[in-house]
């Protein structure tokens, strides 16, 4: 009898056993950890940079043949990086006592103090203040600053010799859509600021009274032909300037 039972047990062992219904071992379950997000590189753009511009002359006797004048060139170049448009001067606006200072004679100081009570009150933070483009020069370049808080661009010369007669870069955003322009070129309208009524480059001092509003520069064929600041025949540009970001 007793081999009977012995032999049950050892039988049931064997059987718990074989399904695993005798085990303490516990199976633990399989974890995967998460995997770590990998993180696309965040580049936050400078506070203040760094500009190249470049101001090259198209303006010749063979592009621009009527009544070309000896000694032709442009005056220093005067401006500012600012805050809101139009800091320095408005189409279809009269000019202030500096912009014709700077477009009758290529005078600065006046210009100069303007861009000095603008910085006063909190509207710009740096000055430009260059060398123009004379005799057999083609070009000239220099560096300038801009902020984020100061990112329009203007600048100014005369069209030297003229009677009121000049190029501008006017309230060009630097800083767009959390992005600062890396490259560009523009190519130069002359403006009239209104203040002569000399017709042709080397015209006699012609004082206009009153004062009438800065326009792109509309001439007779015979004068100087000019159609909205370019030349009326080919449609070619006085000059242009490229700018480029440095840092």
């Amino acid at each position: 009898m007793n081999r009977v039972i012995k032999s049950a047990v050892l039988y049931i062992s064997l059987f718990l056993v074989a399904c695993g219904g005798s085990s303490n071992t516990e199976q633990q379950p399989t974890t995967n950890s998460p995997a770590t997000p990998v993180l696309s590189e965040i580049t936050t753009p400078a506070t203040s940079v760094v500009y190249q511009l470049t101001f090259t002359r198209s303006w010749q006797n063979s592009n621009f043949p009527t009544n070309f004048p000896n000694n032709s060139h442009f005056s220093p170049v005067v401006g500012l990086t600012h805050s809101q448009p139009n800091a320095l001067f408005e189409l279809d606006a009269l000019a202030s006592e500096g912009v014709i200072n700077m477009a009758e004679t290529g005078s600065k100081t006046a210009l100069k103090n303007e861009i000095s009570t603008i910085q006063n009150e909190g509207g710009s933070n740096y000055l430009i203040d260059e060398g123009g483009i004379s005799g057999n020069a083609t070009s000239v370049t220099m560096t300038f600053e801009a902020s984020q808080t100061f990112s329009l661009l203007t600048l100014v010369s005369m069209v030297a010799p003229s009677p009121d007669w000049f190029v501008a870069v006017n309230s060009l955003p630097l800083f767009n859509n959390n992005t600062w322009l890396q490259n560009q070129t523009i190519q130069l309208k002359v403006y009239d600021a209104g203040s002569d009524s000399g017709r042709h480059f080397s015209s006699a001092n012609l004082a206009t009274t009153p004062p009438e509003k800065i326009t792109l520069l509309t001439s007779e064929r015979a004068d100087s032909d000019f159609d909205l600041g370019v030349h009326f025949t080919t449609n070619a540009h006085i000059g242009f300037i490229e700018i480029t970001l440095l840092e």
